[in-house]
């Protein structure tokens, strides 16, 4: 009779592990669902952030290209933070008549080119892709999900436009 008692006894402890381990199981995957389902919107989130720095620069450059007597370039200074030191970067911009920066050569790279000396970072390691459209003279920096900043060079109008 023991042994049955201690067949048992092992077979309700494998049991219980067994529900336990599901229960785990479950847990993992609803906080699995509810992580992977918000990284979207962290997406969107990081492009609203990089439309309000982008129009911020434009606004910083084009008013310094109006103290400066309207300039057909303008020098930018940007400070790069390393773990260990700080350098000081320095980048020439063109500007167009009416004020605003403009590409050194109108297509894809030249689009990149500028995100790159207005925003001080390269556009692979915020995962936009730059493209140039000749029809409104214009720059688009376009997010892996969609969403994209259009960036208009003759006006300075900059459109935030999502996906859903």
């Amino acid at each position: 009779m023991q042994s049955q008692q201690k067949a048992e006894s092992d077979l309700l402890r494998v049991y219980g592990r067994l529900v336990s381990l599901t229960l785990i199981l479950v847990i993992l995957a609803v906080i699995g669902v509810n992580y992977f389902s918000t990284v979207p919107q962290l997406a969107v989130r990081n492009l609203e952030l990089e439309h309000t720095r982008f129009l911020n620069v434009l606004a910083m450059v084009r008013s310094q290209w109006l103290s400066l007597g309207k300039p057909q370039q303008m020098r930018l200074n940007w400070e790069v933070f390393n773990e260990q030191s700080t350098n000081s970067e320095q980048t020439f911009v063109l500007m167009g008549v009416q004020g605003w920066p403009q590409p050194s050569q109108f297509d894809e790279q030249g689009c990149q080119a500028l995100w790159q000396q207005l925003m001080g970072q390269d556009l692979a390691e915020n995962t936009l892709m730059g493209a140039y459209f000749s029809k409104d003279n214009s720059c688009r920096y376009r997010s892996q999900n969609g969403d994209s900043i259009g960036y208009q060079l003759n006006s300075g109008r900059v459109i935030f436009l999502t996906s859903s």
